[in-house]
């Protein structure tokens, strides 16, 4: 089986307390995955188990090689309010959102799972910035049960329960038929 490059963006936020499964799921469908967090997403990867799955930060310097190869696909788990509405407007201001713009300009087969609580939801970017991405062709996933048609904000203190629940299935179900077709 060929490998297939992915890249995981992590954002800080309950779910992503679930990367080391990530990172095990993707390798057992064939995947290479490389982890790019957020700086608020560093402290959720303190005390996982990551493998040996490479942990890219920071933006690389001038002269410095490229630290990954092409992604074939992206998966953004948990994807918080201030990502989704700066990937949605295309700020580039750090790495991780750098990657996405650069995923979205490319049409990289990529999956997001928004999480955020009913407050942050109800903010009127929220809708616009589902839309924008969606309109873009990226999968959304919705955390409490993987849909793809809706997506259910959290309610308050119900964060790490949602994640225990959650599947990365879902996630990689909705990368690989795009995969294929590409």
């Amino acid at each position: 089986m060929t490998s297939k490059t992915l890249y995981i963006v992590v954002c800080g936020a309950p779910l992503a307390s679930r990367a080391g499964d990530g990172v095990r799921a993707a390798r057992q469908h064939g995947w290479d995955p490389y982890l790019i967090p957020t700086d608020a997403a560093m402290s959720w990867l303190a005390d996982q188990d990551l493998g040996d799955a490479p942990v890219i930060t920071g933006s690389r310097n001038p002269n410095q090689l490229r630290r990954t190869p092409p992604a074939d696909a992206v998966a953004v788990v948990p994807m918080t309010f201030n990502t989704l509405n700066a990937w949605a407007i295309g700020n580039a201001n750090t790495y991780p959102l750098t990657t996405l713009c650069a995923a979205l300009g490319s049409r990289t087969p990529t999956a997001a799972v928004p999480f955020a609580k009913n407050d942050l939801a109800g903010h009127p970017a929220w809708l616009a910035s589902l839309a924008v991405l969606r309109y873009a062709g990226i999968r959304v996933i919705n955390p409490h049960d993987g849909s793809t048609t809706s997506v259910d904000p959290l309610e308050s203190g119900t964060g790490d329960q949602v994640a225990t629940n959650f599947r990365w299935q879902w996630v990689l179900n909705q990368l690989e038929p795009q995969i294929r077709s590409s």
